[in-house]
């Protein structure tokens, strides 16, 4: 198969620009020969190598811009999210019906579509990643208490939303009768995650209120 150089111009902000080349740089395809350029009006990329390979690099590049363009969007209040694009951009897997149900409770808008697997949103680009890297995060390293998704789910919405640890969050809850404890000493949500959420939610504000 012959080697071919091509140079390829994607037309972006300054903004876009650097997004693009901090999560394409490490998703191309083995390439003998790869440059990234910033000009005045966009990114110009050299790739030389396999002809498929560079065609995958291109197919790529497109795809990644694409959902950059559609998350920086600035056209309308409520935002496109290809969680795809979230998960390359954290580097972890998160669950994006988890991350919406907590937007909601900071008082943000928020609506999962699972047949697009796409989140929209109003909340900037910059916030969405951060949060979704805390849920991924936080979601990993709960696995030690509970093996229940639903009871994951509740810790980490409720740590996420309240800042309280871990130890304080479960001794609530189990006062709220929220939490029951097995015999293996693992814990499990006694109702479902949401409304957990919204009851747990509710009393933490009100103690705050009162404080």
């Amino acid at each position: 198969m012959p080697l071919v150089k091509r140079r390829f111009f994607m037309s972006c902000r300054e903004e876009e620009c650097s997004k693009l080349y901090e999560i394409v740089k490490d998703r191309l395809p083995a390439l003998s020969h790869v440059e990234f350029q910033f000009t005045s009006k966009g990114l110009l990329i050299e790739v030389y190598g396999y002809e498929s390979d560079v065609k995958s690099a291109w197919h790529e590049i497109k795809k990644v811009a694409k959902a950059l363009k559609e998350a920086l969007s600035t056209r309308s209040s409520m935002k496109k999210y290809s969680v795809d694009f979230i998960v390359q951009v954290i580097k972890k897997t998160f669950s994006p019906e988890l991350l919406v149900e907590i937007l909601r409770r900071m008082g943000h808008r928020a609506l999962y579509v699972r047949e697009e697997n796409t989140i929209f949103s109003d909340v900037s680009f910059e916030e969405i990643t951060k949060l979704a890297g805390q849920v991924a995060e936080k979601n990993s390293l709960l696995a030690k208490i509970s093996r229940n998704t639903s009871t994951r789910y509740y810790l980490v919405a409720c740590s996420i939303l309240t800042s309280l640890t871990i130890d304080d969050i479960i001794e609530i809850s189990r006062s709220l009768g929220l939490l029951d404890e097995s015999e293996n000493g693992r814990f499990i949500v006694k109702t479902d995650w949401r409304s957990a959420v919204d009851k747990f939610y509710k009393y933490y504000k009100q103690s705050i209120s009162e404080k």
